[in-house]
């Protein structure tokens, strides 16, 4: 069985699951929420680098810089 290359991630998960606790934490006081499973994560990561792209398709060909995100 073949070795697979460790996928390289856009998005730092540990911060990102500190960001979701504290946030159902303010938002949500009611549940206590103390995991998120990797799933969502892998969802966000997706969700983020198909904006990323649509942006950079959208974006002006004008300038150096990336500055356009909607």
């Amino acid at each position: 069985m073949a070795k697979q290359a460790k996928k390289t991630s856009i998005i730092n998960r540990a911060e990102l699951k500190r960001y979701i606790l504290s946030m159902t934490e303010a938002l949500r006081p009611g549940w206590n929420c103390k995991r998120v499973s990797a799933t969502v994560l892998d969802d966000i990561e997706g969700f983020m680098m198909s904006r990323i792209r649509e942006a950079i398709r959208r974006h002006p060909t004008v300038g150096k810089t990336f500055k356009d995100f909607q």
